[in-house]
């Protein structure tokens, strides 16, 4: 007999919903939002300079894709507690700092990556990122 459901079952520890992918990309766009206000705060006009922005915050959100799946930013239980999206979140971003780091300083992406350029992305890409996440949670807590 086959069984039918409309709740989809986990896929190994990450939420196997429609919902996860709108979030990863969702993710991405606030990861690229908050490197495009570093851009501006720097002088510079992301709008006016798309191409760069983006290769701004390709090693960020290449970052970010690499980390938080593993670390658990998608997994149910990361989603459904203010305090394990904190917990979770902030890991996962001072992870994707560094590997973003990293595949900055490389010679594929403009910029180099400092300890101070570092220490600043860590904390403030964490005030946009973070915010963001624990909407998320809330408003999974709302609609259920």
């Amino acid at each position: 007999m086959i069984e039918s459901r409309l709740r989809p079952n986990p896929v190994g520890r990450i939420a196997a919903e429609p919902s996860v992918v709108a979030l990863a990309v969702a993710d991405a766009v606030v990861v690229t939002a908050f490197l495009a206000f570093g851009l501006f705060t720097h002088g510079i006009e992301p709008w006016a300079y798309p191409a760069h922005t983006l290769r701004t915050a390709t090693p960020f959100v290449l970052a970010w894709a690499t980390v938080a799946p593993p670390l658990g930013a998608y997994r149910r239980r990361a989603l459904e507690s203010f305090g394990r999206t904190v917990a979770v979140v902030g890991v996962a971003w001072l992870a994707a700092t560094v590997l973003g780091g990293a595949i900055r300083a490389s010679s594929f992406f403009p910029g180099g990556a400092p300890p101070s350029f570092l220490l600043v992305n860590a904390a403030v890409g964490l005030a946009f990122v973070l915010p963001w996440r624990l909407a998320v949670t809330g408003g999974r807590r709302v609609w259920r």
